[in-house]
């Protein structure tokens, strides 16, 4: 019976001790660890990207004024043509060359009519009208002589300016019909960039607006462009204007090339600037933003402006050097301790190499008291 005692007292106070001695163990406190930026002041633009062409303004389509085969094409695609210079001629003259012919006989014949009238008038022999009769017939033949030699310039079809031919419609042999187009042709000096703007940026676009232009057939250049024109009224299909701007680099250019375009909508000088990661949106649409305040997240409640790519205007509630959070926003509340990561890193390498120099100081230290005690 005493020896059950004993037994059974001995657990209790084994238990006791060891029940005392256990404590528990102590939460450890998360810091939340993030990523932040300094906000900069500085330039922001706001730009849309555009697609164009390259056109020409001053375009002429060579049609034919008369009838006929074609009979002499003295120019194919690629020429260059300056300004009279025969394009394409037309056969079957004959007809305006005897009306030529017929009007130039009038016309001498009405002229010494005309003086024959003016001598007898003078000499009282007949009366005045018919002096009058007579420069009316005069007038006449000069009218028919002029329109004799306009058709017979209308056999050939002459570059109205200077230009490259685009277009050849016919071949030698043809037989064309009045106003039937013949070839086309372009002032090389007229060549513009021509985009389209959707209508809601429509009054945005200025003269004074900058622009800078890609074109596919020089890769990798960027050329500065002004604009020239601005049409007045929308295209009613595409309910967008189009905008004409001309090159300020001498570049090489072709109609029908692509061209790409950054317009610049909107420009301030002194922005307060943040990435896009910074600006988170509430439910109820505000936005916020949290900084980094004496190792504490701040949250504040900020207005955005421009947007350009992954850059965005601030317009109040923080100012240019603040530092604002990009990462790590799921477990921020305002005034939380928060850890940067960066400095956590350089606090973990740090650690590692104190705790190694601890050990192998130790070490050394627990071998020459090895060595002492063996001596």
């Amino acid at each position: 019976m005493m020896l059950n005692l004993r037994k059974w007292t001995g657990f209790f106070i084994v238990l006791f001790l060891v029940g005392c001695s256990s404590e528990a163990p102590k939460p450890v406190k998360q810091v939340p660890t993030v990523k932040a930026k300094l906000a900069q002041g500085g330039a922001i633009d706001e730009t849309i990207e555009i697609n164009g062409n390259v056109v020409a303004t001053k375009l002429a389509r060579l049609g034919s004024p008369a009838e006929g085969p074609i009979k002499n094409l003295c120019v194919r695609e690629g020429d260059f043509v300056k300004k009279g210079a025969p394009v394409v001629s037309i056969g079957r003259t004959e007809s305006a060359d005897a009306q030529l012919i017929a009007a130039e006989v009038d016309l001498t014949r009405q002229q010494q009519d005309l003086q024959a009238t003016e001598t007898l008038v003078k000499n009282d022999a007949v009366p005045g009208e018919q002096l009058d009769r007579a420069r009316s017939d005069f007038a006449r033949a000069q009218a028919q002589l002029i329109k004799a030699r306009e058709t017979m310039k209308d056999y050939i079809i002459r570059a109205p300016w200077n230009g490259y031919v685009s277009k050849v419609l016919v071949t030698d042999g043809n037989f064309v019909a009045p106003r039937v187009p013949l070839a086309e042709m372009f002032d090389p000096s007229s060549l513009v960039v021509q985009f389209a703007v959707p209508e809601k940026l429509s009054g945005a676009v200025t003269k004074s607006s900058k622009l800078t232009v890609t074109l596919d057939a020089y890769p990798g250049k960027r050329f500065t462009a002004t604009i020239s024109r601005i049409y007045p009224d929308l295209d009613f299909k595409t309910r967008s204007r189009t905008v004409e701007a001309a090159l300020t680099d001498k570049v090489s250019m072709m109609p029908g090339m692509f061209v790409r375009l950054t317009l610049v909508l909107k420009s301030v000088a002194d922005a307060v600037i943040v990435p896009s990661e910074a600006i988170l949106t509430m439910p109820k649409g505000e936005k916020i933003v949290y900084l980094v305040k004496e190792g504490k997240a701040v949250k504040r409640k900020v207005h955005t402006g421009i947007e350009n790519g992954r850059a965005i205007q601030v317009l109040d509630g923080i100012a240019a050097g603040d530092q604002v959070i990009i990462e790590g926003h799921e477990r921020l509340r305002d005034g939380i301790e928060v850890k940067l990561a960066g400095e956590k890193k350089a606090e973990g390498k740090d650690g590692e190499k104190g705790k190694e120099k601890n050990s192998r100081t130790t070490e050394a230290k627990g071998n020459e008291k090895g060595s002492g005690d063996t001596q």
